[in-house]
């Protein structure tokens, strides 16, 4: 017995929801919305086109709505690092603003901020470029 396209948008509804539960953005549950819209207009009978694009514009309105939602809602996401203000213990000067320091149990390269004065045997991170750590030798403000 063959699938009805109803029962099809259902079913491709039904996976998109369940790896919803994965992902945990909500933005695949507005695209099962949008199939579920698509399954019940094969339900009324519309030509599959129809069907498409009706799953289309409310999986796209669904999305807009949602992120609308998200950033009334939802505080911004911050790209401060927990590691700034963090202390470190220079291992090895290895030019006169570079060295080698010790931090989370390893080692890193580190470069000296603008006004930082060299010399010293510890450090705080103000600032990470890539994989560098960018030191100065006091610590900074914390919002």
């Amino acid at each position: 017995m063959p699938l009805s396209a109803a029962t099809l948008w259902l079913i491709l509804a039904l996976v998109l929801a369940g790896l919803e539960m994965l992902s945990g953005t909500f933005y695949l549950l507005a695209l099962a919305m949008g199939l579920l819209c698509g399954a019940l207009a094969a339900w009324i009978g519309f030509s599959f086109a129809l069907q498409i694009s009706v799953a289309a514009i409310v999986s796209i309105i669904a999305a807009i709505l949602l992120r609308r939602w998200k950033a009334q809602h939802l505080p911004p996401a911050s790209n401060a690092s927990l590691d700034i203000g963090q202390r470190v213990h220079v291992l090895d000067w290895q030019a006169t603003r570079l060295a080698r320091v010790q931090y989370r149990g390893s080692q890193w390269d580190a470069e000296l901020a603008e006004g930082a004065e060299g010399g010293h045997a510890e450090y705080f991170i103000v600032a990470i470029r890539g994989s560098t750590l960018i030191l100065h030798q006091t610590q900074p403000e914390q919002n």
